[in-house]
């Protein structure tokens, strides 16, 4: 299970690996606030650019939390071919 935690001032998720940054944030980007969230927490990698890169998500399903990733990236970033590779639940 991956876990969010601050560090220096910036939310990171943390893995059996260590830390990864979180690229873009689609709820709430304080700790405080996430605790309040009464979504789950869902980690959403995607490649459709040149780079790997990891969504924060607040939803209530896996497959919510998928598609609000391949929305943002269809109508705000003109990505026609989405190519998201996994979800992972989280906690804080």
């Amino acid at each position: 299970m991956y876990k969010i935690k601050e560090v220096k001032g910036k939310i990171v998720v943390v893995g059996k690996y260590g830390e990864e940054t979180i690229h873009l944030v689609h709820c709430s980007e304080t700790i405080k606030e996430l605790k309040e969230e009464v979504l789950n927490l869902y980690i959403v990698a995607e490649e459709c650019t040149n780079f790997a890169r990891v969504h924060l998500v607040a939803d209530s399903s896996e497959d919510e939390a998928l598609q609000q990733v391949d929305e943002y990236l269809r109508e705000k970033e003109n990505i026609t071919e989405t190519h998201l590779i996994g979800v992972f639940k989280t906690e804080i």
